[in-house]
């Protein structure tokens, strides 16, 4: 049964105004969707000018930014933005926490993060392409107006999760990746992309979008009539968002360390698609809570916290760290 937070959430979506709705300029130019491709390989590092440190009550915080490797992105979203958050003493851990869907404040994150230093682990928070200070500056309202623009959006934020990651480990951490919603199917595709090992907390995720916007309360947010009406457009929207599953790459051998956490009343993340990617990584680990998806991120943060430390202690049992 849906929570009925996440049910209204659905109606809200579905029938408030029209600047709510997303992929409202149709599918974009067809050649970037059909270039996007899953990057794979060694990642090179990503190079941060850090502008800002403060400390507040033993945390210390960090805002810098730096040139996205991917090239293609608009020029909008060139240049990235990322805070760093470590508890005072320091930290050898430290996780890359992805965005969610429509994330253009990072509060619920900063709040995860924060639980997370006073554990001893550091996080690095990602501003994703088309979100807070890299969305686009000509118009109001939902910033992805295009499937196109989708594309480009979650392959920017893989690529750019690998190469944080890589500066991770080069600075001496142990790395890992988390996020939730699309953040958590965003810190899945990075994980499986991933030539060393991360731990990996993918919650209240999908293996793909394809389930989320098409089987869950985003739905009613297509503009349907902007893709060329929803019964032709339909069987499209999911071969296309399905090109971005998990389930399409083999597991590696780290992922079977991974903490996932879902919600049994879940409207937006249909459980089965949580499921799907958990037995997708055999012996992975799947923690069940009550309550549905907005209630999962408002109320169980430190639950959400306990996975990210536990999917770092799960991988360093195994390496004998």
């Amino acid at each position: 049964m849906i929570h009925p937070i996440d049910r209204l959430g659905g109606t809200i979506v579905s029938r408030g105004p029209h600047r709510l709705r997303f992929f409202t300029d149709g599918w974009g130019d067809s050649s970037a969707i059909d270039a996007a491709g899953m990057p794979s390989g060694n990642p090179p590092p990503i190079t941060i000018d850090w502008l800002s440190d403060s400390v507040d009550e033993g945390i210390g915080i960090s805002v810098g930014i730096f040139e996205s490797p991917v090239a293609t992105l608009p020029d909008h979203a060139r240049h990235g933005a990322v805070t760093r958050i470590l508890p005072e003493a320091g930290a050898d851990r430290m996780v890359v926490l992805m965005a969610a869907w429509n994330e253009h404040d990072s509060r619920a994150r900063f709040g995860i993060a924060r639980r997370l230093a006073q554990r001893g682990i550091g996080s690095l928070v990602l501003e994703n392409p088309y979100y807070g200070i890299r969305r686009p500056t000509d118009h109001d309202g939902q910033p992805i107006r295009t499937v196109a623009d989708f594309f480009q959006m979650g392959i920017g934020a893989v690529t750019e999760g690998r190469g944080l990651l890589a500066t991770v480990r080069e600075e001496g951490f142990t790395p890992g990746v988390a996020g939730y919603s699309m953040g958590g199917n965003i810190a899945a595709l990075v994980s499986s992309t991933m030539p060393f090992p991360v731990a990996t907390a993918p919650l209240a995720a999908s293996y793909s979008p394809a389930p989320v916007y098409l089987d869950g309360a985003l739905r009613g947010g297509i503009d349907w009539a902007a893709l060329g009406g929803e019964s032709s457009a339909e069987p499209r929207l999911r071969e296309t968002l399905l090109r971005a599953s998990v389930l399409d790459r083999p597991a590696p051998d780290h992922v079977r360390h991974a903490v996932m956490v879902s919600a049994r009343s879940d409207g937006y993340v249909p459980p089965a698609a949580t499921r799907a990617l958990h037995e997708h990584w055999p012996g992975s680990e799947l923690r069940w809570v009550g309550g549905g998806h907005a209630t999962l991120l408002w109320t169980r943060k430190g639950a959400l916290a306990a996975a990210i430390e536990d999917s770092f202690g799960r991988l360093s049992r195994e390496s004998g760290q």
